[in-house]
């Protein structure tokens, strides 16, 4: 199967931390990558297609940052693949090579990797409970079509609920999107979802913040990601090397 990411980004993130994962997707993860930027038309982006050699692509999406206009730009990034599978892929995220090794068994899954570490920005604290999140999912990208097209117009007529949630497949209520399920896998290395201050959803670092305790089975805290090496008391000098190509999970 062919495999492609899409890259999205509501460009307010920091420059410290956008520089590296942004390096370090281009260096590990399967080409094509779409990268689809809020507000932003350059000579690279052009009305939601465009070109750019060795593999990447660029779109844009007009709108104000929320839900509404990340599902459409998680749509334009799909639409502009030709590939047989697609990952989603996040402006915040440091990805691990283990994680695009991932290969989809079936085309009516949404899969998530669930191998995914929390680091806190302002002083590289960590914290790991397994989860499906957005920015680990990968999909056949024709489903991953049919629900976002779904989920726009239906965002676009009714607004967004917390009650039809962010990940696909992943729930059974009423406000679900479609009928379709979901499985989680686990990486070999895991992927760092880096903790700021412009974060679109909010920051837990306590179990109490949990309304369903189930939700922290798994709880670790510590100093440093697996892989990956120290965080705490130097996530500036960890995301420097990481530019310089010296964290290589």
């Amino acid at each position: 199967m062919t495999k492609g990411c899409v890259y999205y980004t509501d460009g307010r993130l920091d420059t410290s931390i956008q520089r590296p994962c942004e390096l370090q997707l281009r260096r590990i993860a399967p080409h094509p990558i779409v990268f689809v930027k809020l507000n932003e038309v350059t000579d690279r982006c052009f009305n939601s297609h465009g070109w750019l050699a060795h593999g990447e692509l660029f779109g844009a999406v007009k709108g104000e940052r929320g839900p509404l206009t990340m599902f459409r730009q998680i749509l334009v990034g799909l639409e502009l693949l030709e590939t047989d599978v697609a990952f989603l892929t996040e402006h915040d995220v440091l990805y691990d090579a283990s994680h695009f090794a991932f290969t989809p068994p079936r085309a009516d899954v949404f899969y998530y990797n669930a191998n995914v570490w929390r680091v806190r920005a302002s002083d590289g604290h960590v914290l790991h409970y397994p989860c499906n999140q957005v920015s680990g999912l990968c999909a056949n990208r024709e489903l991953l079509i049919e629900h976002y097209r779904k989920r726009v117009a239906r965002v676009e007529a009714h607004g967004f609920s917390m009650k039809m949630g962010y990940e696909p497949g992943t729930h059974r209520r009423p406000e679900r999107v479609d009928d379709y399920g979901c499985e989680s896998w686990m990486s070999a290395v895991p992927n760092i979802d880096i903790r700021h201050d412009t974060n679109l959803s909010p920051s837990r670092w306590q179990k109490d913040q949990f309304r369903d305790q189930r939700y922290t089975k798994g709880w670790v805290e510590g100093d440093s990601v697996p892989g990956w090496g120290v965080t705490a008391g130097r996530f500036p000098e960890f995301l420097a090397d990481v530019v310089r190509g010296e964290v290589v999970a």
